[in-house]
């Protein structure tokens, strides 16, 4: 018997399928993993799960119990517990605080004896603070007991977060991205650590996380999520060589985007990739005579960004960030949902204020600077979302990128670049296919004649055909001398149309290259997206001496196995086409090898 069973889950919002079909099992005892790229459903089938939202088909049992019925107190009550993905912690409330008070409410607290100070509420307040405290003491956080928990750092209300869903003495944990904001050695302190909390908390847990290094460590099963629907599943190690989980995460190929020629730069010239450029300088200067010759001055870069920080709130998202787009150029900002892209672009274009570092656009210094300063020196970011008003029509639309101070009244250029926009000037927006809205966006960009343009997840919810077009107008851009600062999940069309392409790992560039060399090393791409696989050992084939196992005991001995054994006895009968329990009695009752029968 699982602890958690969901079969065939299925959910729409309006016209959008974001669940469909989706089974899981988790054990007891287990650490089970959900991923998938982004907008696959994972967030929604947590919401399903702890009672926000109620799925349109379906079933979800827990403790072999349906809970379709129940609300999301009734739920945490059954010992279902969870976190989020934005810190929900009261920042004015101290550390033991933010723990008592879910001990407080499912605990049946009487507000009259509170104030009345009656023994029973004495007693039930006394518990609860010796709880709280013996959970922070299990998470070393003893020491913060008495300090606001606004005053922590990221790692820390990460922490203290799940200190406040185990104060719930819950059964199953839901952990909705407890990796983000956190860097690199606190992400691997936290994958250890899930183990010491599911064996000294004796809970189960479900973590959904886009940091794939915590992912593959902690987990011993996996679960894949695309569009709603699941795709894969199996262990750390097969997960991360699964042909469909790495062609959602990185996209398919693309061979119409093929270049079949190298493009020609604004002045004739042929782009080069900052590498190639370096390598030609080197060898011009190692073959120039040693006197009598000066190195040409090299154009200046159109963006620097160096040592950028920047997030939200008290969270630190992004470290440590250097980025460099020359005229002319498309540079490809690639990695992990969740590895600080978007924010790099929100920092760099001025929605967000940098907390640290240098951004410099067409040799002036913006860091400061307000996003509407930004547009106006050349520089136009188009969101992820596409950043459109629905109730607006086209050419309503359009005419917005006059506030750049580009009056002109000239549509033509955006019309010429997306031809089909001119027989929908005054249809509303709202109306429009997303591969159309995605068209408005760029086409509204076009007239404020940018020096460089920042499009963050062009693709999102389109089919790959519509995405095919729209990288043909990235190579429309470059062609045109715009340069193309592109975030994008779609990565192998973004490689194909770009010259560099940056890798971005928990907050900061992992990685730098030509963007050709970069497509070709799919290993460098999937570790990047699915991290490095932790080989598990398998568990021992069992072995013993029993004729005979009464059936109604067979559950109860069951959920005494570890979780990694009972997963691997469930593969295995899976694998031979027969029931979990059946199998599990075929090997109690087999001879040890060697040993004959008592006569």
């Amino acid at each position: 018997m699982s602890l958690l069973s969901v079969k065939d889950v299925s959910l729409s919002f309006g016209g959008i399928q974001a669940l469909s079909g989706v089974s899981l099992e988790l054990n007891r005892g287990e650490i089970l993993g959900l991923i998938g790229p982004n907008g696959a459903g994972k967030t929604t089938l947590f919401n399903c799960l702890s009672g926000v939202l109620v799925p349109d088909s379906g079933q979800i049992r827990f403790e072999d119990r349906s809970i379709a019925r129940l609300k999301a107190h009734q739920r945490a009550r059954r010992g279902i517990a969870r976190t989020f993905q934005d810190l929900q912690l009261w920042g004015s409330m101290t550390v033991l605080e933010n723990c008592q008070l879910p001990i407080d409410a499912l605990g049946n607290r009487n507000m009259v004896f509170d104030a009345l100070r009656l023994p029973n509420s004495i007693n039930a307040e006394r518990s609860a603070r010796e709880r709280a405290r013996g959970v922070l003491h299990a998470l070393r956080l003893l020491d913060y007991a008495d300090v606001p928990a606004g005053d922590l750092p990221v790692g820390l209300q990460r922490r203290v977060e799940v200190a406040r869903a185990l104060c719930m003495k819950p059964k199953l944990l839901l952990l909705d991205e407890p990796a983000s904001g956190l860097d690199a050695k606190e992400t691997l302190e936290l994958a250890d650590q899930l183990a010491v909390l599911r064996d000294r908390f004796k809970v189960s847990i479900l973590l959904v996380d886009h940091d794939m290094s915590l992912v593959m460590r902690a987990c011993h099963y996996i679960y894949v999520l695309d569009f709603g629907e699941l795709i894969a599943a199996g262990r750390p190690e097969q997960i991360r060589n699964d042909p469909r989980v790495i062609e959602a995460y990185l996209g398919e190929g693309s061979q119409a985007l093929e270049e079949p020629a190298p493009a020609k730069s604004k002045n004739g010239a042929k782009p080069a990739g900052r590498a190639e450029l370096e390598a030609a300088t080197a060898v011009v200067v190692q073959s120039a005579p040693a006197a009598g010759w000066a190195m040409p001055e090299s154009e200046p870069d159109l963006l620097t960004v160096r040592e950028l920080h920047a997030g939200y709130g008290g969270i630190e998202v992004i470290r440590d960030v250097n980025i460099i787009v020359g005229a002319g150029e498309v540079v490809a900002c690639i990695g992990a949902n969740g590895a600080g892209k978007t924010t790099t672009l929100r920092a760099i274009s001025g929605v967000i204020k940098a907390n640290k570092g240098t951004v410099i656009f067409d040799g002036a210094d913006i860091t400061r600077k307000r996003p509407e300063a930004i547009v106006r020196a050349g520089m136009m970011h188009i969101p992820q979302g596409r950043g459109l008003f629905p109730q607006l029509t086209v050419l309503e639309t359009l005419k917005l990128g006059w506030y750049s101070g580009q009056k002109s009244g000239d549509f033509s250029p955006a019309f010429d670049a997306f031809p089909v926009l001119a027989s929908r000037r005054n249809q509303v927006v709202g109306t429009l296919s997303g591969g159309e809205q995605q068209m408005v966006a760029m086409a509204r960009a076009l007239l404020v004649k940018p020096k460089l343009l920042l499009i963050d997840e062009m693709s999102q919810g389109l089919a790959p055909a519509v995405v095919e077009q729209l990288f043909k107008h990235i190579r429309g851009f470059k062609e045109q001398g715009i340069a193309v600062f592109l975030v994008e999940q779609f990565v192998d069309s973004a490689l194909a149309v770009a010259d560099r392409a940056y890798v971005f790992e928990q907050g900061t560039v992992a990685h730098e290259e030509l963007a050709a060399t970069l497509r070709q090393d799919q290993a460098v791409l999937a570790s990047s997206y699915l991290g490095t696989a932790v080989d598990v050992e398998a568990p021992t084939e069992l072995d013993g001496n029993v004729a005979a196992l009464h059936p109604n005991l067979l559950a109860e001995w069951e959920l005494r196995l570890p979780a990694e054994l009972k997963r691997s006895l469930e593969e295995r009968a899976r694998t031979e086409g027969r029931a979990a329990d059946e199998l599990i009695l075929d090997m109690l009752s087999r001879q040890p090898a060697g040993r004959s029968k008592k006569k």
